[in-house]
């Protein structure tokens, strides 16, 4: 068993803290485990470019990789190679990091589950080159993953984004989410061990990372200290309205219906959504679909309309000139 942490806070401060006692927690319950830690912040993982480089060279019968080389490609490797693992990151306006955003949008083009697997069968077809079988494995391998948010603000609400955000690394493979915290309030807490139950909890989520490797999906039991959420996939309370009973949750792209009674809001999701929700391959295979029909779509109206775009984009590369006269 491989358990790998992830810390996008400073040294030793306190995401640093909170992932290796997770780790500690991993490492007591199971001993013979390979724990493997990296703190990112002084790592170069630059932002995605949007190239599609990634995307091409799996279509052409090649493995995706990256065109930026920097640390973005060991700490890939790292994460690959893990059976679990733990994400901790600093929230400094409402969402985790912007290194931690730089890392899953490279990370999520190149490992998304149903985008590979579609390719893999247009290999199989022989629609596309390539061997599937030469592919790596262990891209498809079954992870466990929990999520810890880390903020100053006693107001609960200035890291109301943490955890949210954090679900975006394990959505392109499927990761099975075991546990999220929201470890706000370290301003006035002053350091993580002057709070005994928050590392209580942090071992705990540990312990059940790694466990639930050991069990069937549909075993494994959310481990939310502060509440089991609103929806019953990501347990985020966070809801987008339309003015209807319809509501969809913004983490997992599914609707509900809501309902209140007194001062109580419940929102019921279907199984049927639940099914689809971004972190499934249902989900995953819906965006898939919607991408690969983008050329029939937009093809033949960029060719219907080619002089009338020359004309317009030439005054986008020449703006200087233009904006001048």
């Amino acid at each position: 068993m491989k358990i790998l942490g992830l810390s996008f806070g400073k040294k030793n401060a306190n995401s640093d803290i909170l992932t290796k006692e997770a780790l500690y927690g991993a490492k007591e319950a199971y001993p013979d485990a390979e724990i493997k830690f990296i703190n990112t912040q002084r790592l170069t993982i630059d932002r995605c470019i949007g190239c599609g480089a990634c995307s091409m060279a799996l279509e052409r019968g090649k493995d995706n990789n990256c065109v930026i080389k920097d640390d973005f490609q060991m700490v890939e490797e790292e994460i690959r190679k893990a059976d679990a693992v733990i994400v901790a990151a600093p929230v400094y306006v409402l969402q985790p990091v912007g290194q931690f955003k730089n890392l899953v949008d490279r990370f999520s083009c190149r490992h998304d589950v149903s985008a590979i697997n579609w390719v893999l069968d247009k290999r199989r077809n022989g629609e596309m080159p390539g061997d599937p079988d030469a592919f790596p494995q262990e891209r498809f391998k079954r992870r466990t993953v929990s999520y810890i948010s880390v903020g100053g603000a006693s107001t609960e609400n200035w890291t109301s984004m943490g955890t949210a955000t954090l679900h975006l690394f394990g959505f392109p493979v499927m990761m099975q989410v075991v546990a999220n915290y929201n470890a706000n309030s370290m301003g006035t807490i002053g350091n993580p061990y002057l709070d005994e139950e928050l590392i209580g909890h942090m071992q705990e989520i540990g312990k059940r990372t790694a466990a639930a490797l050991e069990m069937a999906p549909e075993d494994v039991e959310y481990y939310g200290p502060k509440g089991n959420g609103t929806c019953p996939v990501c347990h985020q309370n966070l809801l987008t309205v339309n003015g209807t009973t319809t509501v969809e949750c913004p983490i997992c792209g599914i609707e509900g219906k809501i309902s209140i009674d007194g001062d109580k809001l419940h929102v019921e999701f279907s199984e049927a959504q639940q099914a689809r929700a971004r972190g499934t391959f249902a989900g995953l295979r819906e965006h898939t679909t919607e991408i690969q029909g983008f050329g029939a779509i937009c093809g033949p109206k960029i060719m219907a309309n080619k002089a009338l775009l020359d004309r317009q984009m030439d005054r986008i590369k020449n703006f200087d000139q233009y904006i001048s006269e």
